[in-house]
């Protein structure tokens, strides 16, 4: 994802950046929660009032109140934001890319902000655990699943399979079928959906043998 777009940001709103980042240094980390929760009730409360300048600002001042605050707090703000469409774009990043799936995982399965390269770099370089809350999603393309499936265990290509709104690639499932035909729950899961490419059925009823 994109970093913080200064093309947005006047000489003032610098100014009150650095001003900001130089008193978090002598913030204890309490302070930093509290002012952290009020700058996201206010951002929730009035953020389609706001211009693209101001969101800009809050996402900045977010990111930087969510670091070293420690991962219960930072999933508290996770939850918070995981289910806005306009959430602040770098602050889910931040996010998103936490080693902490209880951080992590609420952005990974429901915020709609992640676009589908975020997705993908994600998939390609983090946990089962990641991979499993991307599967999660309610509407995931296949060039997402895509990775999933090369990198999932099984526990990720059951949920990928049987996730009615995952979009499946006909590479995708010739590398679901080739894992199901030593995983009979994973074949069977597979037999069930409708969009299996034809040529793909015969080996779909080999892994079923």
């Amino acid at each position: 994802m994109g970093g913080e777009d200064c093309g947005y940001w006047t000489v003032d709103t610098q100014l009150l950046l650095t001003e900001l980042d130089a008193s978090l240094r002598n913030a204890s980390r309490t302070r930093h929660l509290e002012m952290l929760r009020q700058m996201t009730d206010l951002f929730i409360a009035n953020k389609a009032k706001y211009s693209a300048e101001q969101v800009a600002i809050f996402d900045a001042v977010i990111k930087r109140l969510a670091q070293n605050i420690g991962p219960r707090a930072q999933s508290e703000l996770a939850a918070r934001l995981a289910t806005l469409d306009d959430a602040p774009i770098d602050t889910i990043g931040q996010l998103s890319s936490s080693d902490d799936i209880t951080v992590s995982g609420p952005i990974l399965e429901k915020s709609k902000v992640l676009k589908d390269s975020d997705l993908v770099g994600l998939a390609k370089t983090k946990s089962q655990g990641h991979l499993l809350a991307i599967a999660s999603r309610t509407q995931i393309t296949d060039s997402v699943t895509d990775v999933l499936v090369d990198r999932g265990d099984n526990a990720v290509k059951r949920k990928v399979i049987s996730n009615e709104g995952a979009a499946i690639s006909e590479y995708g499932y010739a590398r679901l079928i080739s894992a199901a035909s030593k995983d009979k729950r994973l074949a069977e899961i597979v037999a069930k959906r409708e969009d299996i490419p034809a040529e793909l059925q015969s080996f779909l009823e080999a892994a079923l043998a």
